[in-house]
């Protein structure tokens, strides 16, 4: 299938199924995942002590250090990193899917001016919806390779009180501006994925086979 110009953003609590969708989004859709956690993990592999975006200059091990206690990066610097991640591809003519971004207000005040100016009309933002004891459930199964200091019951609790605290905000944002639609998580994943492909009503061409 042809890549579609189009940008997708999945909000919801830790262990919600993001990169999931995203990745199922990304395959059918033929769009770029842009996972945040990933994009930053990238960055602070740097060696340098700091890095420059937009004429700023962000501290590498403050990054760091915010990273693994379980609390977010500056979101400047994540501002700075995905704004930079989305030139990119719609620079290439291709679509993205977002998992986990925009995190805090300030990202999405930033953001949000460029994807529809990159974008036009074809931006979707979903909150894929699953309760607190829920969070804890699935976070203390998944024991990520890349970061298994996250999946931890002080840490998962930190992460739920920092989206509560940042992230939202963003989803009440949204709402406020009618642009995102809840969906809800505690269902099979094809089933979600069915859910997100009605709300989303593009006519694309079935794939061979469908």
């Amino acid at each position: 299938m042809k890549p579609f110009k189009i940008a997708i953003s999945l909000l919801g609590r830790p262990g919600s199924g993001k990169d999931t969708q995203a990745e199922l989004l990304a395959k059918k859709f033929g769009l770029v995942h842009i996972i945040s956690s990933k994009v930053i993990k990238k960055t602070l592999k740097s060696r340098s002590e700091s890095v420059k975006f937009e004429g700023k200059i962000y501290d590498i091990e403050k990054e760091r250090r915010l990273q693994k206690s379980g609390a977010l990066n500056t979101p400047a610097f994540v501002s700075a990193l995905i704004r930079s991640e989305i030139k990119s591809i719609a620079g290439r003519g291709k679509g993205i899917v977002m998992s986990g971004s925009p995190r805090t207000l300030k990202e999405i005040k930033d953001e949000l001016p460029l994807l529809q100016k990159l974008y036009k009309n074809n931006i979707y933002f979903l909150h894929i919806k699953i309760s607190p004891d829920e969070v804890f459930v699935r976070n203390l199964k998944r024991h990520r390779k890349d970061l298994p200091e996250l999946d931890t019951k002080k840490i998962i609790k930190k992460r739920l009180a920092v989206f509560n605290r940042e992230t939202a905000p963003v989803i009440k944002y949204l709402k406020s501006k009618k642009l995102i639609i809840d969906i809800n998580g505690e269902q099979p994943i094809a089933k979600i994925h069915r859910d997100i492909l009605r709300i989303l009503s593009i006519k694309f061409p079935p794939d061979k086979g469908e």
